[in-house]
């Protein structure tokens, strides 16, 4: 039988999504994906029943943040006019306008430390 190594690899997700996996290793994985899961041995894995110590969301972060911005009345108006004929929320109709006017902008200026 192998014994475990104790060294320990750093790698970022880049790393982890390009890296090569070995043909032992793949294969492995294939057996285990086609075995039920009830035949699948998970005794050395101790099951967790205390999440005294745990933190919810620590690592969440949300896809969308949340800003407030200041806009001219007849703009607003003008957005909830065109929403409704739309039939959508305003809100949503200003978000999509904004994200498609950004989308526009950036293939027209080129943004500092982006490849063109």
């Amino acid at each position: 039988m192998k014994k475990a190594t104790t060294k320990m690899v750093t790698m970022t997700m880049e790393g982890v999504r390009k890296r090569k996996i070995p043909k032992a290793e793949l294969k492995t994985l294939k057996r285990l994906a086609a075995m039920p899961d009830e035949q699948i041995d998970t005794s050395d894995i101790p099951e967790l029943t205390n999440f005294a110590g745990g933190v919810r969301g620590r690592f969440y972060r949300p896809l969308t943040q949340s800003v407030t911005i200041r806009l001219n009345a007849p703009d607003i108006e003008a957005a909830r006019q065109l929403s409704k004929v739309k039939g959508m929320p305003y809100q949503t109709y200003i978000r999509g306008l904004l994200h498609e006017a950004l989308v526009r902008e950036a293939k027209l200026v080129p943004v500092r430390g982006r490849k063109a």
